[in-house]
């Protein structure tokens, strides 16, 4: 099991607001490299969501980029939303014709967000001070967690925006000790995937 903390001190700058404040949109859904771990997530989502009642299936993408997995999950038939507080990004929540807001959902903003029934957190963990902390706030109200990030990154090669890399035993203890239990755990290219239900 590996679990690798890519930053020294307590807070990563590209956790940060300002690190983001002038980052360029990713139009990830678009992207070939994307696309297909988008797709198995939102696979994952709509597995999540079979099994809650229909009232109960509402989803909250904490970290939505310019949108596009909203924009899958919205076509399935889901009441979904997101957040992101990258400025770029907001260009795409009205191309995409999503529903999305301008907040810092893991910082100073948190109080203003709902994880929904199911939490989703795509390439979002990496970038975190506390990723560990960040799921078990999850796990405090989501019953279902769809999340995903690189399974191949170590300190010696990994993304220089990303603060934190697993390998798939690390990934899937870091969801487990969020209360989590895994119910799939996927791989899509150099994306690992996994659905999990609160224990």
């Amino acid at each position: 099991m590996a679990e690798y903390k890519l930053f020294a001190g307590d807070v990563p700058h590209v956790s940060t607001a300002a690190f983001h404040a002038d980052r360029e949109r990713a139009p990830h859904l678009e992207q070939p490299i994307h696309r297909p771990r988008l797709e198995k997530a939102a696979e994952l989502v709509l597995v999540a969501a079979e099994r809650l009642p229909e009232a109960d299936r509402t989803v909250s993408d904490l970290g939505c980029g310019d949108g596009g997995l909203l924009s899958l999950l919205q076509a399935a038939g889901l009441a979904c939303w997101g957040y992101d507080f990258q400025p770029s990004n907001r260009a795409g929540w009205q191309e995409r014709g999503v529903r999305a807001f301008p907040l810092d959902a893991f910082g100073a903003d948190r109080n203003l967000v709902s994880p929904g029934t199911v939490a989703v957190c795509t390439e979002v963990l990496e970038h975190l001070a506390d990723p560990h902390e960040a799921v078990r706030w999850i796990g405090g109200t989501a019953r279902f967690l769809v999340a995903s990030s690189p399974w191949n990154e170590t300190p010696a090669s990994h993304d220089e925006c990303h603060a934190w890399a697993w390998d798939h035993d690390g990934y899937r203890a870091l969801i487990e000790q969020g209360g989590y239990q895994v119910l799939r755990h996927e791989t899509v290219g150099q994306f690992q995937i996994i659905l999990g239900e609160r224990r």
